[in-house]
């Protein structure tokens, strides 16, 4: 997989450099975590998207944490189809619950499994366990934990887990995802209850949020895991220490992130050429982009990274960024590996003419090689993800659920959030503790 890294930090607005940047194919450095319904479903495209970059052996161990057997019996036949009847052919350890308590999971009650916390406890370390030793097979820990997680009846669960694997992996960078309820029921369960366990269990953590609308669920999951796996494979330095981009991507955004970290796509359609290119992975050849005039794609890449800007490319609604504050941009072209460096040449130069580096002089570029699928016919687009921290911008709970309320029915002059550990929740309120006793103590650690 090529890559191809544009500028340098702290560049004095000028192209610096374009550098080669080694293939990390073959690193195990990865675990996915889905916890409920819509946790697992994510892990299951970010997987797919992994795999259409042949890099799905990148994950140690994907789990999918849903106290739902239709969802486990669901995922389980489709896991048979995609790496083999073993499941590991692929390299990838595809861990269930041993213990499900009801068959149909929790619905939207988060405290429904309190009744069954001594066997989900006891479940929950075996499954870490099973982790821990695909690491040791592996011969290293995990590099970056992805934790797909929400606010209905597995969101307790899902920061208990988190607090036991950041106890496991405590040199790990945690990346938990987010997705904002939408729904009425899920909402009340979070203003009263979810949002203070959360400042418990995932204190200290920055955590990458999304929000999800009920006609456009399956395309916002793909947006994300195509975003998420684009970072995966496209390296912004050329220190060949770095065993996970993303996890370094990680690290780079977290001291100007006020506990959150936001992400836009978009995608841009481009001519499609068919090229021959034997890999190890099917299909043994495929279908590429053509390159039109130089100034007429070098432009096309300009409007697009100008694109992820927009309000309408953000994964969540509300949320801005800061024009000072470190951005990490990845766009990913269907195009032959060869031609990757000429294009990210001639993409940065048109960018530098621009007033992109000018306006967001702590934003960099990277161009990788990705050809994702999508739709029937499978034509070609460009794909474009921009990493950012929110710097505190995510106010209270209130102004999360409702982004569009009208300034004047918000609280003037209030505390807003700086992450989970704040303890502001509402007027009035006091953090309560929904996991059994002993279960919800909060802890510190090595997150991002």
């Amino acid at each position: 997989m090529s890559t191809i890294f544009v500028g340098t930090r702290n560049r004095s607005h000028q192209l610096l450099r374009t550098a080669q940047v080694r293939d990390r194919a073959g690193t195990s450095n990865i675990v996915a975590v889905g916890m409920g319904t819509a946790g697992c479903r994510r892990v299951v495209l970010f997987l797919q998207r992994m795999a259409e970059l042949a890099a799905v052996n990148r994950v140690q161990s994907a789990v999918f944490y849903d106290c739902n057997e239709v969802t486990i019996n669901h995922i389980s036949r489709y896991l048979v189809k995609f790496m083999g009847k073993k499941r590991g052919s692929l390299g990838v350890q595809a861990l269930f619950p041993g213990y499900v308590p009801v068959p149909n999971g929790f619905t939207r009650n988060p405290q429904h499994f309190r009744e069954f916390w001594g066997p989900c406890e006891r479940d929950m370390d075996n499954v870490i366990e099973r982790v821990s030793a695909q690491a040791s097979r592996a011969g290293r820990n995990p590099a970056l934990i992805i934790e797909f997680m929400g606010f209905g009846g597995h969101a307790v669960l899902g920061g208990l887990l988190h607090r036991k694997l950041r106890e496991t992996f405590p040199s790990s960078v945690i990346l938990p995802v987010l997705m904002l309820p939408n729904d009425h029921v899920c909402q009340e369960w979070t203003r009263r209850y979810i949002w203070e366990q959360y400042e418990e269990l995932l204190a200290g953590s920055n955590c990458l949020v999304t929000t999800q609308t009920a006609s456009s669920i399956g395309e916002d999951d793909i947006r994300l895991a195509t975003g998420l796996a684009g970072a995966e494979l496209a390296e912004f330095e050329d220190d060949e220490a770095v065993e996970s981009p993303l996890a370094s991507v990680c690290r780079r955004l977290t001291p100007s992130s006020g506990g959150w970290l936001g992400m836009a796509t978009a995608k841009r359609r481009v001519p499609m050429l068919s090229k021959f290119n034997w890999s190890s992975f099917p299909p043994w050849w495929r279908k590429y982009a053509a390159l039109g005039p130089d100034d007429e794609m070098s432009m096309s890449l300009g409007h697009a990274v100008w694109s992820t800007l927009d309000p309408a490319a953000q994964m969540a609604a509300g949320v801005s960024h800061a024009v000072n504050a470190p951005q990490e941009v990845v766009v990913s072209l269907p195009i032959h590996p060869d031609l990757l460096e000429e294009m990210a040449s001639e993409a940065a130069e048109a960018l530098e003419r621009s007033t992109l580096f000018a306006r967001y002089p702590n934003m960099d570029v990277a161009f990788n090689t990705a050809r994702f699928n999508g739709g029937i016919k499978q034509e070609p687009y460009m794909h474009l993800t921009r990493l950012y921290p929110i710097q505190g911008e995510l106010g209270p709970v209130m102004d999360v659920m409702h982004p569009n309320r009208p300034a004047g029915e918000r609280r003037p002059g209030g505390t807003f959030e700086t992450g989970f550990g704040s303890y502001y929740h509402m007027d009035g309120g006091s953090a309560r503790s929904l996991a059994p006793a002993g279960a919800a103590a909060g802890t510190s650690g090595n997150a991002c």
